[in-house]
């Protein structure tokens, strides 16, 4: 259980990292949902279900409606509605974050799983690719529609987790001029010496377990509870505060809304890539490792 936890909270940092830690973490998370995420049932015996080569765009705003069904009023909403339950306590918020990512991500393996996609981490990173080779080949219109599309279900995620209005989220959008300048100024922080230190102090007091998966991921709690509690949270006035947004979760949750609006833009990409290379690092994760166990999934 404290395994599948922490792959859960690494989950929350994916959104924004470099293309190789968002690989790796799809090895964790093999984990999270063969433990978590029962497959759809089929039959005692018949052809193994056969993946798509590749989506259209038909697919995948029909993926997305089928995720945005779910989430609004399947089995997902009433995880997050229970979740949105437990607001207010800012110490339990990165476990209430990882059972968010728990709800989403399964229901995203229900509707895939349909599509013939394996109900696992594989089948997810199989999709991810195809849906950037979509991206990658199609016109402007339907790269912003399937953008559009992706925002809104998870502004709604964190909306039904965390108990505000999705309206709440749309007020506090930023410019990419001024996102750029806000994930400049976390990048920063993220790496100052003191930040680093806490991580390697923490870090330092895990205690090796015999379980390369299960120590890369006590690693990674250390690393999501300090960005939380000490980069975003920490400090008077808060960073948060400096940013712009209401301090405590509120802020907290927001900001993580603009930094998945902006993601792919490459400024920002690079400001919170090169820092959370830097701190992972400090929390003594063998880049070279994650790096090999990348390419292992291709």
């Amino acid at each position: 259980e404290h395994l599948r936890n922490d792959v859960r909270c690494f989950t929350s940092l994916s959104q924004n990292l470099p293309h190789i830690l968002s690989e790796i973490l799809a090895l964790l998370l093999s984990h999270v949902i063969s433990s978590n995420v029962p497959p759809p049932p089929t039959a005692p015996s018949g052809p193994t279900p056969i993946p798509p080569t590749a989506i259209t765009k038909e697919m995948a705003f029909g993926i997305q409606q089928a995720n945005e069904l779910f989430i609004n009023h399947g089995l997902g909403n009433q995880k997050l509605a229970a979740i949105g339950k437990e607001t207010g306590d800012v110490e339990t918020l990165v476990s209430r974050w990882q059972r968010m990512m728990e709800a989403y991500l399964g229901t995203q393996v229900h509707v895939l799983a349909g599509l013939g996609y394996a109900p696992n981490e594989t089948g997810l990173h199989l999709y991810n690719q195809h849906v950037a080779m979509l991206m990658q080949n199609s016109d402007p219109g339907t790269q912003e529609q399937l953008r559009i599309g992706t925002r809104d279900l998870w502004r709604k995620v964190l909306a039904t987790a965390f108990d505000f209005s999705t309206d709440d989220i749309a007020e506090s959008e930023m410019s990419v001029v001024d996102a750029r300048d806000a994930m400049y100024k976390v990048s920063q922080k993220m790496q100052s010496p003191e930040i680093l230190e806490i991580v390697v102090q923490k870090s330092a007091k895990t205690a090796p377990t015999g379980n390369a998966a299960m120590d890369m991921a006590m690693k990674h709690q250390v690393v999501q509870d300090t960005l939380v509690h000490d980069v975003y949270l920490g400090g008077e006035p808060t960073l948060v505060e400096e940013l712009g947004f209401e301090n405590g979760e509120k802020g907290y949750v927001f900001l993580q809304c603009i930094m998945a609006e902006h993601q792919n833009d490459p400024l920002v990409g690079q400001y919170v890539g090169t820092a959370m290379m830097k701190i992972l690092e400090s929390a003594g994760i063998d880049m070279n490792e994650i790096e090999k166990a990348a390419q292992a999934m291709k």
